[in-house]
């Protein structure tokens, strides 16, 4: 009996560091992410289609939650070729990433996602890069503890202006506490751990190594 527990706690050991320890330190991607919102968005029939007829436009009611620095894993390389058609010759790559299931949100197909190209694409507007939408979605396992595995394929002919003027609300990823809250709750926490690594420098340099004493 011993040697089977030990062998078992083997596996959530492992499952601990992959989906604990790998989902928040492993090597991540900076992205903006535009999120469905399913209770804002206005759908064109909720019997027939129960979808919409137009994504990004003046005519869409499809309306977005706006996520900022989204850390994502394991970017595949991209893959495609050129193709011909009505509007003229376009691309269509397509790639893969990996979102954990600690952020705390479900994706979505046709999600949008901006990758960071500050450095590749220094002299053209930031408005200007290549944005991918959600084509398909896998899950590691079907349990609630999981990683999201996203096929992404390039938006043709759209740009983050049209987007924005569809976000209903903007949130922001907080490093220290690998979690999705509102811009204003954000910055109130990055002033509360700012406050606390403050209070931690006079501390120590009020502390006596001798004595062992805090002198105020």
């Amino acid at each position: 009996m011993q040697l089977y527990t030990r062998l078992y706690d083997y596996i959530y050991d492992y499952q601990k560091l992959i989906y604990d320890y790998y989902s928040k330190t492993a090597t991540a991607f900076l992205v903006t992410y535009y999120h469905l919102d399913l209770e804002e968005t206005i759908w064109d029939s909720t019997k027939l289609t129960g979808g919409y007829y137009e994504k990004i436009g003046e005519l869409s009611g499809v309306r977005w939650n706006k996520i900022l620095l989204l850390p994502v894993f394991f970017i595949e390389n991209l893959s495609g070729s050129l193709t011909g058609e009505d509007i003229g010759m376009t691309t269509e790559k397509e790639t893969s990433i990996v979102i954990p299931s600690t952020y705390n949100f479900r994706p979505y197909p046709n999600d949008i996602i901006k990758l960071d190209q500050n450095y590749l694409q220094p002299n053209r507007e930031i408005d200007v890069y290549s944005l991918y939408v959600v084509s398909g979605i896998e899950r590691s396992t079907p349990l609630p503890k999981t990683f999201y595995k996203l096929k992404v394929i390039t938006e043709q002919s759209r740009t983050t202006n049209e987007i924005d003027q569809q976000v209903s609300n903007t949130y922001s990823f907080f490093e220290y506490t690998k979690f999705v809250y509102s811009v204003p709750d954000t910055m109130f926490l990055a002033r509360v751990m700012l406050k606390n690594e403050t209070l931690r420098r006079r501390l120590k340099n009020l502390y006596d190594e001798n004595s062992g004493f805090y002198f105020l």
